[in-house]
């Protein structure tokens, strides 16, 4: 899994947002100077997604934060991604990673998960404008849920400014 400190892979992913279905790429949000908040989850519609999304929907943390974007990433297709944002009221992208390749990428795929192979496990990453990975979290039983407080921590961070001289972040 990718680790706090490292660089982010990029990704262009087509996504279901607003109700329009887009192009979706890292490097538009980082390089234009905003923090990427990259969730990853296993299935639209699954009750226990369905929780953990609509939890970051109804973040008031995360929905204050000025140049910071939250991106829904699963092997799900775009028009499920659609439905699902219309069904619970998501405002944030849903980006369709149909191959697991960013899934891959960030260390998150897994074999299986109820008889559906190649898909991601629940994992966050908090990525700054430079690419750098200011938080990672990956569940290890299906409903557990990442640390809002510091997800929010790490999306005020830019470079080096919330590492410990060790190399290590104070989340």
């Amino acid at each position: 899994m990718l680790q706090t400190g490292q660089t982010a892979p990029t990704f262009e992913l087509p996504g279901a947002g607003g109700g329009r279905i887009d192009t979706h790429a890292l490097t538009e949000y980082t390089d234009n100077g905003w923090a990427v908040v990259a969730v990853f989850y296993p299935f639209d519609f699954h009750p226990v997604c369905t929780t953990q999304m609509c939890t970051l929907r109804d973040s008031e943390t995360l929905s204050l934060l000025e140049n910071t974007v939250v991106l829904g990433i699963s092997t799900d297709g775009v028009y499920s991604h659609r439905a699902f944002a219309k069904k619970h009221r998501i405002d944030f992208p849903l980006l369709a990673d149909s191959d697991g390749s960013a899934a891959e990428a960030y260390g998150v795929r897994v074999d299986e998960i109820e008889d559906h192979r190649g898909v991601a496990r629940s994992a966050v990453f908090v990525i700054d404008p430079d690419r750098t990975v200011q938080y990672a979290w990956r569940s290890e039983e299906p409903d557990d849920e990442a640390d809002l407080e510091a997800v929010e921590r790490a999306a005020r961070c830019h470079g080096d400014e919330c590492a410990l001289p060790d190399g290590k972040s104070y989340l």
